[in-house]
């Protein structure tokens, strides 16, 4: 493209927009169809008169609240929210899936213990009722003792358990909270 054409480019356009821009903030009269005048696409184009077209009305606002700085820091507003958002929802996503494995073991170990523990209090009731009709030829005290340790550990993962559900609990009520607010972000894209 020449200089001169370049320079010819140049005017037309800022005229143009200048134009357009005066339109949109100034006038406050709502047009059904406008005419728009189609800038030239190459030096070819400067020589034939501008070509005019129809269309429907479409009007850029008539204010932009805060400018375009406003704009763009509102912007770079809702850009940190999602970031932070999806941040959040990674950051939670493996201490959840932790906390659901450690649940899914101790559930486990507690299927585990119960049958045993089950069968050592059988064996202590039939020892004691055998001690009771007189014999006492077993030995009673071993059998509270490892009845008495499978006890404890049932109390052991029954903790474990508990604690793991408080926090599994949390995690997921952080998660929730944090997907809710990923819709609201959502819903606020798509309504505005």
């Amino acid at each position: 493209m020449s200089v001169a054409a370049q320079k010819a480019t140049d005017s037309e356009m800022s005229d143009y927009l200048s134009n357009e821009l005066n339109q949109v903030f100034t006038n406050g009269a709502k047009q059904e169809a406008k005419t728009v005048v189609s800038i030239p696409s190459s030096p070819s184009e400067l020589s034939s008169p501008p070509k005019k077209i129809e269309e429907e009305d479409t009007r850029l606002p008539r204010r932009i609240s805060g400018g375009f700085q406003g704009l763009t820091s509102d912007l770079d507003q809702h850009s940190r929210n999602w970031r932070n958002s999806a941040r959040l929802l990674e950051q939670l996503r493996p201490q959840m899936e932790a906390a659901e494995a450690e649940r899914d073991r101790l559930q486990a170990t507690l299927a585990r213990i119960i049958p045993e523990i089950n069968e050592s209090q059988k064996g202590l009731s039939t020892m004691i009722e055998t001690a009771k009709a007189g014999d006492i030829s077993g030995d009673l005290g071993a059998r509270f003792g490892r009845s008495l340790a499978k006890l404890d550990e049932l109390e052991s993962v029954a903790e474990a358990l508990t604690a793991n559900h408080l926090a599994l609990r949390s995690v997921w009520e952080q998660y929730a909270r944090a997907v809710l607010q990923a819709q609201r972000l959502r819903e606020a894209i798509r309504a505005g």
